[in-house]
């Protein structure tokens, strides 16, 4: 049986492996194929790219959108310019912006950061890296500000604190037509994470299937407490593609899952990944 995790970050956005620890680890854990999908960000995905002795790679990003609350789509596709690219660079400069001015707000509270410091480790990290909250929030408590993350986010960082500073960023609509123009595919990323009701989520989906959404990402941890058989039943209902993935972030904490940690649900997994990689290729 093929092994699959279309759903990995590295320390290029939120994550701490780097693209060549991550193609590492994912060797140790037998995997087949393997997307890292950094958040606006293809640099960690061109990287492993460009690695000997790795598995099987999608490219593969990440995308934030503007709608609601924790909307993410997964692009999968190719590795040549495209519109995509270039508008992930917009995003990117943009978002470079915003950690500068949630910096001047910390530092208007007394929470002084040297952002040349974390520009320079983020760049020893890669060079395409950005800063963004979770970089911050680490200085943070390296400086002692807050205790951990948690208190970073829920003091200052997370939405509506005193630090927090909206992110320009695409919406539904024009995020399906730049991945498809670009020749990726689409998929909804962890929709539980939505935290809607079932029947308001399926209204949902079905709405931007009429869109042009391609796939739901069924199996992700967040779907493993109620079981995935849900979700699962939905996407094939709606005639989408069925995607699975750990979202691994960080070894070592407890929140966070190990890569593959899906697998063992996803029974489908190597039809699913096949009718993907059909779809890719037909785009």
């Amino acid at each position: 049986m093929i092994r699959a995790d279309l759903h990995l970050h590295t320390n290029v956005s939120d994550g701490v492996l780097s693209p060549e620890n991550m193609v590492h680890e994912c060797r140790m854990e037998r995997l087949d194929v393997m997307a890292i999908t950094d958040h606006d960000t293809f640099c960690g995905s061109d990287a492993a790219l460009s690695l000997p002795h790795a598995p099987e790679i999608l490219p593969g990003i990440e995308l934030s959108l503007g709608d609601m609350p924790g909307l993410h789509l997964l692009g999968y596709g190719h590795t040549g310019p495209c519109v995509l690219r270039d508008r992930v660079r917009e995003l990117t400069q943009l978002r470079e912006e915003r950690a500068r001015s949630i910096c001047r707000r910390l530092a208007e509270m007394g929470m002084e950061l040297n952002f040349r410091e974390l520009e320079r480790k983020r760049h020893q990290c890669h060079a395409g890296a950005t800063i963004g909250r979770p970089h911050i929030a680490r200085a943070m408590v390296q400086a002692r500000y807050v205790r951990n993350m948690h208190e970073a986010f829920e003091k200052y960082l997370g939405n509506g604190r005193p630090a927090y500073v909206a992110c320009q960023r695409m919406n539904m609509e024009e995020a399906l037509r730049v991945l498809h123009d670009s020749g990726f595919i689409a998929v909804l990323a962890h929709p539980l994470e939505l935290n809607l009701e079932d029947q308001l989520l399926y209204s949902l989906v079905k709405k931007w299937k009429n869109m042009g959404l391609d796939g739901v990402e069924v199996y992700h941890p967040s779907a493993a407490s109620g079981g995935y058989a849900t979700l699962d039943r939905m996407a094939r209902d709606l005639t989408l593609l069925v995607t699975g993935g750990s979202d691994f972030h960080q070894e070592h904490n407890p929140a966070q899952t190990r890569i593959g940690s899906t697998l063992p649900a996803w029974r489908r997994g190597e039809e699913d990944l096949e009718k993907l990689r059909e779809r890719i290729r037909s785009v």
